[in-house]
């Protein structure tokens, strides 16, 4: 989702919103980036405090309140500037993204668990599958464009429904998809098999321990 945004967010601010100077079309994507890596460095702690379903949701909130922005710029320019709306959005997009992105990495990460001898491939198909389904949306956006030489209010509603409708959409259908998976100990076993495993092995390491101690008093002796 994200790789189809930074798409299709330059031509947003060239066909939607013309007015602004051409400036924002590096500017915008820039505060996204920015404002998703420095969203990055606290999610460790907020995932422990709140867990990774609803530190995800929080992310899709924040996605959800970008393509509210992105969807409503004009009839919010009596109260914020034109401008001002976009950087706000294209903040809040990248929070959003960013969030979802580290979220839904450290739950594949829990369900590969011990099983570590295929998370090359779960990242692989994961990432494949991504960049798949993100061809083929830009693919059929651009099969449809309405935009030509003459056809400039239909090319300036087009990309405003892409940028606010399409997301809004993902986002919708994973928090639906988030909660029919609430109850679900996603990495619960690992953690348990793991503790279990510890406490098992922990008497057989005392024993080497003690051992080696008795060895080292007899060569002393």
């Amino acid at each position: 989702m994200f790789s189809l945004l930074q798409v299709f967010l330059p031509m947003y601010i060239i066909d939607t919103v013309s007015t602004l100077n051409r400036i924002f079309v590096a500017i915008a994507p820039l505060c996204s980036y920015v404002s998703g890596l420095l969203a990055s460095f606290p999610m460790r702690t907020i995932n422990k405090r709140l867990g990774r379903k609803v530190t995800m949701i929080v992310g899709l909130v924040f996605v959800l309140a970008s393509t509210v922005l992105f969807w409503c710029i004009f009839q919010f320019k009596p109260l914020i500037r034109v401008e001002v709306t976009l950087i706000l959005g294209c903040i809040l997009l990248g929070i959003g993204t960013s969030t979802t992105n580290i979220c839904s990495f450290s739950l594949t990460s829990d369900l590969i668990g011990l099983n570590t001898e295929c998370g090359a491939f779960v990242y692989g198909i994961m990432s494949f599958a991504d960049k798949l389904a993100n061809g083929i949306l830009i693919a059929l956006i651009q099969q449809f464009n309405p935009c030509t030489a003459d056809a400039t209010a239909r090319c300036e509603l087009y990309y405003r429904q892409v940028l606010a409708i399409i997301p809004a959409a993902v986002s919708i259908c994973t928090v639906i998809m988030l909660m029919t998976m609430w109850k679900a100990n996603i990495g619960g076993n690992r953690h348990e098999i793991i503790g279990t495993e510890r406490t098992r092995l922990e008497p057989i390491k005392n024993h080497i321990n003690d051992t080696e101690d008795d060895e080292k008093e007899l060569l002393i002796a």
